[in-house]
């Protein structure tokens, strides 16, 4: 099951807002649920992307010269994201699906 299932199945809606899963209507949302959302927010927050039509990763290899330089792990992003965030570092990275 999704986890966003189960927000549903307890008759909540969630949006992403930045990096927060926000839900409605308040007055539905118990401690269990408060719990829940917290330890599965990394995962609801890339079903939530999911559904703009990019395709998101929450981590992604870092390759420069050849060599794999390490592994970002982080908010899901999509590959040009990614790619923008490694060449911050290191203007001639390439990004792969780890």
């Amino acid at each position: 099951m999704a986890a966003i299932d189960y927000l549903r199945e307890q008759g909540l809606t969630a949006q992403r807002v930045g990096s927060r899963v926000r839900l409605k209507p308040k007055g539905l949302i118990t401690e269990d649920v408060r719990q829940y959302v917290k330890k599965h927010r990394l995962v609801l927050l890339a079903e939530l992307a999911a559904n703009d039509g990019e395709a998101r990763r929450m981590s992604w290899k870092v390759i420069r010269d050849g060599r794999a330089l390490c592994t970002m792990i982080g908010e899901p992003t999509t590959y040009h994201e990614a790619q923008e965030i490694a060449r911050w570092r290191w203007p001639d990275a390439e990004i792969l699906e780890n």
